[in-house]
């Protein structure tokens, strides 16, 4: 999934996003809006649940880079 923040109106003003990871360890990415070189990578194992709440969708933008194989 490329980058893209959730932040469709339908969710309000500062939705709570949960991501789970089911299987194998995925790379979850966050990239900040405006300051670009801003980067954090999570590597999110089977069975973890990462929350997204407040005004993190109107500063960062999200990733779940594509892989070539599952890991």
């Amino acid at each position: 999934m490329g980058w893209h923040a959730d932040d469709e109106a339908e969710l309000g003003r500062d939705p709570v996003i949960a991501s789970v990871s089911l299987g194998a360890t995925r790379r979850f990415c966050l990239r900040h809006r405006r300051r670009r070189n801003l980067k954090l990578d999570l590597p999110l194992p089977h069975g973890s649940l990462l929350c997204m709440s407040g005004p993190t969708q109107h500063h960062w933008v999200h990733a779940l880079p594509k892989t070539r194989r599952g890991r």
